[in-house]
């Protein structure tokens, strides 16, 4: 390994392209983390040069020169490369990047938008003074071979456009600002990180050559002005504030002091400070040294690599030794991972695999977990996501892994996670999804990718194994069991399901109906089950989404018992509502002053019995009224939970609705969820 100590710019002054190998991940470096800083790092030294220089001047007419001390230099830290391979014709001389790609592709970016900030001055040395570092200069066969730096697969058209477009505008103009939906809904898409990192150094540098400085306090532009800045306490609005709110809000920013001469005395100080006072090592590796060991153990430098960082890394690096076609594997298996979009209800995200679900109290990126769930089941062990690397990487290597069927077998299992947190809730495998999903029952993901792989989600064999985890999960909800042992029960059920010659049907229920454990780990028998469903709290047990998610699988199973023309739920979203309304007090029947009257009725109240769904919320005068008023209203609604109010006997003025009528529709209800959540005990 040799290391070189040297200036960003100073590693682009040879005819020399920088490869980052096509299975890193993408540019993270954010203008609120990394980027300003980096500048403010920047500027203290340009200050500093500056001072330097008149001090020198100063000291040279007296003769002390010797006693002015140069600016210290900022180091940026490390950059590691691999040997450099010798150029052939019509092809620059090539470098691969192991670590450090964020450092040396920033400083990149903060060339090109120094070369466009001083693209109208009209000294031609001037101007040029940047080529050398944005412009690898000779005849080549490819265009992109011009390039300082090539970058993984996902930023490649962005890169290229940013060195080829040339000015501010027009980058603004390749990349506008995007919205979407309609009204109060409508959501801005933000410019991509390597675009806001570009046009942030535009608006830095294009200020600091106007002699302005960015961190400057900026005043209120007029008395109405809300303050471009997410704090509302914050009073220390700086330009470089401003500018980032332009640079995301504006199609066409301008960067502020844009009115004022550019003062061209100034590009040589700027450009000697990023010359001789800012520092790099750049550790190149030997031939015999091991790059991906290199690459793991400075995993805790800088941004932190995730779970999917370090695998496709590892993985790709194993196609390299292997001599694979490492472009060919990453087009058909990974580079969906890298660029395929987001759905327009993200929020702005623009790509599918980075937008972050919750799984517990915790969010990551849907990558991330969509690799621990599969390395949970490949392991058919339960880890931790920040453990999903090394326990991928041990199963790896404990045999011999033919690399292209691994990777097509992980892009099966995403075909169906994307299902699966994307639910289509018109066939079942949506509605199985949207309901672990409301239960928040991730832990059953590893089964039910296994399945997948094992039975192909369209089998019958696959949506009855379905059904029995959704029965076991619903069932020890309704009966308020605990969840922790899940993390056990679920690697069991893989490792059995991998091990048995039985069908996965039956493997399946034997294994949860033969769990031992009581409450931790049962499996509720069906007099268990109609104990909580006719004598609990369902609403307070299983709070609202829960309960409301038991009902919309309680009126699709209604409308297939009576033959209803579509199992589908109405495309407006339901509201559960009290038949015997919370604020019971004001229009029903008075109760005993008895403690345990009270109670029962408390009870009875939010059970499921007295529970219902409408399409649209009653307003509290008719939600809170007396049942003779409030009955026509919820029969008004076409769903089949609703048709029980229907039957003759509610429309006898002497019928009332109380805790005995409740019990009966609960009974009523409870011979519908047996059928939707069944028992083997029961199975015909």
């Amino acid at each position: 390994m040799q290391p070189n100590k040297l200036s960003p710019l100073a590693m682009f002054s040879p005819p020399l392209q920088y490869l980052v190998p096509i299975f890193q991940r993408g540019y993270v470096w954010t203008v609120d983390k990394q980027i300003g800083t980096l500048w403010a790092n920047i500027a203290d030294r340009a200050d500093d040069f500056e001072r330097y220089q008149a001090l020198l001047i100063n000291a040279r007419a007296t003769g002390s020169a010797h006693m002015v001390k140069p600016p210290r230099k900022h180091f940026l830290g490390t950059v590691i490369t691999t040997p450099h391979q010798a150029a052939i014709p019509g092809e620059p001389e090539t470098t691969e990047v192991i670590d450090g790609q964020q450092r040396i592709t920033t400083m990149q970016l903060l060339a090109l938008a120094f070369r466009d900030c001083i693209a109208d001055v009209e000294d031609q040395f001037l101007r040029k003074s940047l080529n050398i570092y944005t412009r690898n200069e000779a005849s080549y066969r490819e265009p992109h071979y011009h390039y300082k730096v090539w970058p993984t697969n996902a930023g490649r058209d962005e890169l290229r456009t940013l060195i080829e477009a040339g000015s501010l505008a027009k980058v603004c103009e390749a990349f506008p600002i995007t919205f979407i939906g309609k009204g109060k809904s409508k959501k801005r898409t933000q410019r991509t990180l390597m675009v806001e990192a570009y046009l942030y150094f535009v608006g830095v540098i294009s200020m600091y050559l106007r002699g302005t400085a960015f961190d400057e306090i900026s005043p209120p532009q007029n008395e109405l002005e809300q303050l471009p800045v997410d704090d509302d306490m914050r009073t220390d609005v700086t330009w470089a504030d401003r500018w980032v709110h332009a640079i995301r809000h504006e199609q066409a920013p301008t960067p502020p002091f844009s009115e004022l001469p550019l003062q061209t005395e100034r590009i040589a100080p700027l450009l000697s400070t990023l010359n001789d006072y800012l520092q790099l090592i750049e550790l190149r590796l030997d031939n015999d040294d091991d790059a991906q060991v290199i690459f793991e153990t400075l995993n805790a430098l800088g941004e932190k690599l995730t779970p999917a960082d370090l695998i496709r890394n590892f993985v790709f690096l194993q196609a390299t030794r292997r001599s694979l076609p490492v472009d060919d594997l990453y087009a058909q298996y990974w580079r969906q991972f890298d660029e395929t979009p987001a759905e327009p209800s993200a929020g702005g995200k623009k790509l599918f695999w980075k937008v972050e679900e919750r799984q517990g109290r915790l969010k990551n990126a849907r990558l991330d977990t969509l690799l621990y769930h599969y390395v949970s089941m490949r392991t058919q062990d339960d880890i931790k996501l920040e453990h999903v690397f090394e326990a991928f990487k041990q199963w790896w290597i404990s045999s011999d892994r033919k690399l292209d069927m691994e990777l097509s077998a992980l892009k099966v299992a995403s075909s169906l996670f994307h299902s699966l947190i994307l639910p289509d809730r018109t066939k079942r495998l949506g509605r199985f999804a949207h309901n672990i999903r409301v239960l928040d029952s991730s832990t059953a993901m590893p089964v039910v990718l296994l399945l997948g792989e094992r039975l192909g989600t369209d089998s019958k064999d696959f949506l009855d194994c379905l059904n029995i985890l959704e029965s076991y999960l619903v069932r020890r909800a309704i009966c308020a069991l605990t969840t922790k042992a899940y993390n056990r029960v679920f690697p069991g059920l893989v490792r059995r399901l991998s091990e048995s010659k039985e069908s996965a049907t039956t493997t399946t229920i034997d294994y949860l109906n033969g769990l031992a454990g009581g409450i931790t780990q049962e499996w509720p028998s069906d007099a268990a089950f109609e104990k909580a469903w006719t004598t609990t709290p369902t609403y307070r047990v299983l709070r609202p989404a829960r309960t409301r998610m038991v009902l919309e699988a309680l009126e699709l199973g209604l409308r297939n018992s009576t033959h209803h023309e579509s199992p589908h739920l109405p495309s407006e979203k339901l509201h559960v509502e009290h038949v015997l309304p919370q604020a019971w007090q004001a229009h029903w029947p008075a109760l005993p002053d008895d403690p345990a009257v009270l109670v029962a009725r408390e009870t009875m109240l939010h059970n499921i019995g007295n529970l219902t769904l409408l399409t649209e919320k009653l307003n509290p005068t008719l939600s809170n009224s007396s049942f003779a008023v409030k009955r026509p209203e919820i029969t008004k609604s076409l769903l089949a939970l609703n048709a029980y109010f229907q039957a003759p006997e509610w429309l006898l003025p002497e019928t009332k609705w109380n805790e005995t009528t409740i019990a009966a529709r609960a009974d009523s209800l409870f011979a519908a969820a047996v059928k939707i959540w069944p028992h083997p005990s029961s199975a015909s």
